[in-house]
């Protein structure tokens, strides 16, 4: 499940030009056996909604209106982890622009030099969730059989709620089978293995789109660097575009 493929040649089984998804960052595995997710490109708009927020549209607000355009068949849509939501938003977007390579435009962190990268469907490479089943199941600070999930995207929208979406303990609360509030307090006074134990679950858990390598253009720099495309910071615009619009379709007077 590391490899994607270009959405355009999958086969549409739904209105509204949806696409089915064939792989995910979590592999599937934190979902019931044959469920379905399709997506479809940002409408126009959606695109002037988005444009028109410019950055101040709330997170819980953004996750519920890209919601809209994603469909599961065989569970909740709110029951997809947050990082394969990410992927298919990320997904969404990138099918909006209707082309076959994108331009990542992205500051370098060392010398702050503006770098266009160009990259593909085919670059796409997933970060694959490390836990080989789920749920995890341990002991912590007395408490036995706790179980863990990946965060999902009905329990990240609890957490904005809460102002704590940013809050790496919350966000633990919220993946385990404890009350939240007993297990934020739990976990926020664990000590020694208890601690390392929360760090481990943290890092199996863990799964996301691979950020893209890219090599500073600066000939003064020339420093490689990891980017994220999924990061408000990265602007991302179509390199060359699948079907060019001509003038046929534009006409003018009567």
């Amino acid at each position: 499940m590391s490899d994607f493929q270009d959405p355009n040649q999958a086969n549409n089984t739904l209105p509204d030009t949806m696409v089915k998804i064939k792989q995910l960052p979590s592999g599937g595995i934190a979902y019931p056996d044959g469920i379905e997710i399709h997506y479809k490109p940002y409408t126009f708009g959606e695109v002037k909604m988005f444009s028109q927020a410019k950055g101040n549209m709330s997170s819980a607000k953004s996750t519920e209106n890209i919601l809209q355009g994603i469909h599961v068949s065989g569970m909740e849509k709110g029951q997809l982890t947050f990082f394969d939501f990410l992927y298919i938003a990320l997904l969404r977007r990138l099918s909006t622009m209707n082309a076959i390579e994108f331009s990542l435009n992205v500051a370098c962190p060392e010398c702050q030099h503006t770098n266009q990268h160009q990259f593909s469907w085919e670059h796409l490479r997933f970060e694959d969730i490390a836990a080989p089943k789920l749920p995890i199941i341990t002991d912590l600070c007395g408490i036995q059989d706790i179980k863990f999930m990946p965060l999902t995207v009905s329990e990240y929208l609890e957490l904005t709620k809460l102002n704590a979406d940013d809050d790496p303990i919350a966000i633990a609360a919220k993946q385990s089978s404890l009350d939240y509030h007993l297990a934020y307090n739990t976990f926020k006074n664990a000590l020694g293995d208890d601690a390392s134990t929360l760090d481990d679950i943290d890092k199996l858990l863990y799964h996301d789109l691979k950020p893209i390598t890219v090599t500073c253009s600066n000939s003064q720099c020339g420093a490689q660097f990891p980017a994220a495309l999924d990061d408000e910071a990265s602007l991302i615009s179509p390199f060359r575009k699948s079907q060019s619009t001509d003038g046929a379709r534009i006409r003018f007077g009567d």
